[in-house]
């Protein structure tokens, strides 16, 4: 029998380890992709494969910028609207930004696209729609200080400094530029000790006077606020983020074979099998045949549970012991 390469492919393989065809397991299709998601989920947030190290590059906006308006939410969406109606953004602190509408057939709003972000807003400013026709939007203003965090990043463990007097190699001025330029021929027959020590001071140096930037993140917001001065950073710089990053199935087809994964799921499936069946507990069926989804319930919840422990036990990574 093969390992599944796809969703569907994974789904049936856990209906055939539940007894499929000779018995009929009790579950729609969109309980099994409920469930599906839920194993990967679970998956994702504990399993040492679940997840992998990445740096993701964002170039800096305009709208990065913690004084500037990043963009609008669309909290009502409203009727009667039209793509020539004027967006009025008022505050006592800052100036500048503007913005347009897209409206549908209905005049409802759907998007609010900047054209200007503005800038030295201290807090967001109030918006206001200019119309003749229209009623019922409501429309926030945001303000910057976060870059926008792919779907796919669960975790963020850090920012690497702009402008960093160790690593940068924008400009022949920095430390490495420097080194390599005038040092370079000597690292060749002669000990790379002194250099290495000088670049470990040079970097105890940068934490203690520079720091490292504070940040926040949260992954159902999938913003990364920096607590930083952005007057540092140009548009057009590129950030560099260490992240952690999801294995997705679909693109690593090798995950759907994962063999916790797989016993996971189907313990799942066979958890909301009972379930189904419970309602019905005690019915007798032609032949003798007595409907028992209380017992097929507990067998599920006790292999959950059981495999939730293996889970921590065995392929958890452990967790990093935080003072301070």
């Amino acid at each position: 029998m093969a390992l599944p390469t796809s969703r569907q492919e994974f789904v049936d393989h856990c209906f055939r380890r539940l007894g499929e065809p000779v018995n009929e397991v009790h579950i729609t299709e969109e309980q099994a992709d409920d469930i599906v998601d839920e194993a990967l989920k679970y998956y994702w947030d504990y399993h040492f494969n679940g997840m992998d190290k990445a740096f993701f590059k964002h170039i800096v906006t305009a709208g990065n910028r913690g004084d500037a308006v990043f963009g609008i939410r669309i909290d009502a969406a409203g009727t009667g609207y039209a793509n020539t109606d004027t967006l009025t953004l008022t505050s006592t602190l800052g100036s500048g930004a503007a913005a347009t509408l897209t409206t549908d057939a209905n005049g409802a709003i759907t998007a609010v696209t900047m054209t200007d972000h503005g800038d030295a807003y201290a807090i967001a400013p109030d918006v206001t729609i200019t119309t003749s026709t229209g009623s019922g939007a409501t429309l926030t203003a945001e303000l910057g200080g976060f870059i926008p965090v792919p779907e796919n990043i669960k975790g963020v463990v850090r920012v690497f400094p702009l402008g960093s007097a160790e690593s940068s190699t924008s400009n022949m001025f920095n430390i490495r530029y420097q080194i390599a330029l005038n040092d370079m021929y000597t690292l060749m027959s002669n000990s790379i000790v002194p250099y290495f020590s000088a670049m470990q001071h040079i970097g105890l140096l940068e934490d203690l006077l520079v720091g490292k930037y504070p940040i926040r993140y949260n992954r159902h917001r999938d913003r990364l606020f920096i607590d930083m001065d952005w007057e540092k950073a140009t548009v057009g710089e590129v950030m560099l983020v260490e992240a952690h990053e999801i294995i997705d199935p679909d693109v690593f087809t090798d995950a759907w074979s994962d063999r916790w994964l797989l016993r996971y799921a189907c313990a799942l499936m066979k958890e909301q099998w009972g379930t189904n069946l419970k309602t019905y507990q005690g019915v007798m069926l032609p032949g003798g045949i007595q409907l028992d989804g209380q017992t097929i319930f507990s067998e599920g919840l006790q292999e959950r549970k059981e495999l939730e422990a293996e889970m921590i036990n065995n392929f958890s990574m452990p967790p990093m012991d935080f003072i301070g």
